[in-house]
């Protein structure tokens, strides 16, 4: 194992968000020391890099200190804001000054890897509903750090739940997260390698079905759509064929079309009853679960005009006095910590990698849609897995982005080689 893979590895693990390194302040800084002392020995640091995370941070830190004086709320609201940027900003920084050129490469190579690993314990999962693996989990937990759930465990790769006992949530919080860096893994893959059906791919797309994740599922149908627009550059025809497929297996489809439906109409009843459903889930010490949809109407109605700028990192304590709900859309989740603002700026800078690959921006845009899918389930945008994507575009001295000389004969026209 070199310490790019080891890199990866721990990066990956640190933003499943599931494991108990990811709770503890003092695993993070272990994590930081540890990928600076790599920086320094594969001597990854260079002058205008330093420079360009000194701008960027001076950026942040002013952006949201003018978002704090306008929104008007308590001190530890800012300071949450800094903390998030020494943890998550400052290793996605670190992850990008490191990897540079093979940060695709090997993302795409250890999620695979981690995707192996999940189908084994998945198919032990499928054995007397998960007691093997949920005795592992506990058998670690013993030894770590125990979370008090009865049917939760985690055992650093892999996690089990008894809701989700037929679904796959690998070595994330759950299935459709799981589902979420799969599908990224399998675009990260199809950028650097044209687009072929390569062993990784299909151990991914393997994974993938297991997650039964309706975003997950969206979003590589739409990747394998972005696929063949590439390679075969499909008529307009075609697009309507595609499109026409897709709108009949909505509804027709139990988890897309049913799904959906149900959760937008329990949404709405949810966000009806929120002072009733408060009581009770209160007695049971638990929060309320607001799904999808509810998240968004309920957070719009919470700060209204400050989603612009965004409010804070620690954006639930302002309402979790009165109603103590669990927000589960990943797109408004990121909004209300950094707007409107900024959600435009990541989505560009991800799109500004993609566009090496991929040159026009029809692709970009399927490539962005593909993003925006798996975030309105999941809260990933906020996770260092795509926060890299405002450092990575910056890291152009080497050529990471070349894509072969056969892709650009064949389906692009014939150019030199060029970097981002």
């Amino acid at each position: 194992m070199n310490l790019y893979y080891l890199v990866v590895l721990l990066f990956l693990l640190f933003s499943s968000k599931a494991n108990f390194l990811v709770e503890s302040n003092v695993a993070w800084f272990g994590l930081e020391v540890f990928m600076i002392f790599v920086a320094f020995h594969l001597k990854r640091f260079k002058k205008k890099d330093v420079q360009f995370f000194l701008v960027s941070a001076g950026i942040f830190f002013i952006y949201i200190l003018v978002r704090f004086k306008l929104n008007k709320l308590p001190s530890d609201y800012f300071t949450s804001d800094v903390f998030y940027f020494f943890k998550y900003v400052l290793t996605s920084y670190l992850f990008c000054v490191i990897l540079r050129e093979k940060a695709l490469y090997y993302l795409v190579k250890v999620i695979s890897h981690l995707a192996i690993v999940s189908l084994v314990f998945y198919a032990l999962q499928m054995f007397q509903n998960g007691a093997i693996v949920k005795a592992i989990g506990t058998a670690f937990e013993s030894i770590t750090v125990n979370d008090g759930s009865f049917r939760y465990t985690n055992f650093i790769f892999f996690t089990f739940d008894d809701i989700h006992y037929y679904r796959n949530s690998g070595f994330c919080w759950e299935p459709g997260a799981f589902g979420s860096f799969l599908t990224l893994a399998l675009l990260f893959n199809f950028l650097i390698n044209d687009f072929k059906l390569n062993k990784e791919a299909f151990i991914i797309t393997l994974a993938i079905l297991t997650t039964v994740s309706t975003t997950a599922y969206l979003g590589v149908f739409l990747l394998f759509f972005l696929r063949y627009r590439v390679l075969n550059k499909g008529s307009k025809m075609a697009i309507i064929i595609f499109a026409v497929i897709f709108a009949l297996a909505i509804p027709n489809v139990p988890f897309l079309g049913e799904k959906i439906v149900e959760i937008y109409d329990q949404d709405i009843r949810d966000l009806k009853e929120l002072e009733q459903l408060s009581k009770y889930y209160d007695n049971v010490e638990r929060q309320i679960p607001l799904n999808r949809f509810a998240s968004v109407i309920f957070l719009y109605e919470q700060f209204d005009w400050k989603l612009f700028l965004g409010v804070s990192n620690q954006y639930d304590e302002y309402y979790i006095n009165e109603y103590n709900v669990n927000i589960s859309n990943g797109i408004m989740d990121f909004i209300t910590k950094f707007g409107v603002v900024g959600l435009f700026v990541l989505l560009y800078r991800f799109g500004t990698v993609c566009k090496v690959y991929l040159r026009k921006t029809e692709y970009v845009a399927y490539s962005i849609l593909i993003l925006l899918i798996l975030s309105f389930g999941e809260p990933i945008l906020m996770l260092p897995i795509c926060v890299i994507f405002i450092f990575l575009p910056t890291f152009k001295n080497q050529d990471f982005s070349v894509l072969s000389f056969n892709y650009r004969s064949k389906y692009l026209e014939l150019q030199k080689p060029n970097n981002i």
